[in-house]
């Protein structure tokens, strides 16, 4: 019987932690925004940690689709656009949401891996997993 009700408690603990980290679609909203790289990860355990990044990734998103722009922000809080910029779609495949880029030079999928308001992390085909944070500004927070 002990053993029953302990394969119980971690069944469900599975199923609850899945349950709670599944990213729903009413989650995709915040993809809108600035984010700035945080830390980039790959697979053999090395890490890169970024302090400062003097550009940002502003994404727009509505229906599935969007647009990912590199941007220069400034002290005042003003944003400068580069050419950089990647359309994407995004769509759900064995219940994970998959990026799919297309630019003129490449095409490419990221698996999402979290989504909130204030991170963001994708995984590639290589298994290097990149975490952004929501970008508040060099100064005061403001975006």
């Amino acid at each position: 019987m002990i053993k029953f009700k302990s394969l119980f408690i971690v069944l469900f603990l599975v199923c609850f932690t899945y349950s709670c980290n599944e990213i729903k679609e009413k989650d995709l909203q915040n993809l809108e925004g600035y984010w700035e790289i945080k830390k980039v990860a790959k697979e053999n355990g090395k890490e890169k940690i970024y302090k400062f990044n003097e550009t940002v990734d502003f994404i727009e998103f509505n229906d599935q689709k969007g647009v990912r722009t590199k941007v220069k922000p400034t002290l005042d809080g003003e944003f400068f656009a580069t050419n950089d910029a990647e359309a994407f779609s995004i769509s759900k495949e064995n219940n994970q949401w998959i990026f799919h880029y297309h630019t003129e030079m490449d095409d490419w999928d990221e698996t999402l891996l979290k989504l909130d308001k204030d991170e963001l992390k994708v995984k590639n085909k290589q298994d290097i997993i990149y975490t952004y944070q929501r970008f508040n500004g060099y100064l005061d927070g403001k975006k």
